[in-house]
């Protein structure tokens, strides 16, 4: 998640990855089916992925009601390696 200023927390890390072209996903549904979104994204791609993955989002609980899980909407974002991100 972006965060404004650093904050040092015990437990959370703070880093900045890297701008760069990226495979994009947008999933519907809980967080514990977010594998079988990964899994094809991985299945379909034919470039070499740069790590860390992001994941934005877009729709999930909110602060007083949890929600349908069915209807939580994650963007999934694989950053790859192109001539552009090796510069």
């Amino acid at each position: 998640m972006p965060v404004r200023q650093r904050k040092d927390i015990e437990g959370i890390s703070v880093r900045e990855l890297p701008a760069g072209q990226c495979i994009s996903l947008v999933h519907q549904g809980p967080y514990d089916q977010l594998g079988r979104s990964y899994a094809g994204i991985f299945e379909y791609q034919k470039c070499t992925v740069i790590l860390p993955t992001r994941e934005v989002y877009l729709k999930g609980p909110g602060m007083l009601f949890k929600g349908n899980p069915k209807n939580y909407i994650t963007e999934i974002q694989i950053l790859v390696e192109t001539e552009r991100n090796l510069k």
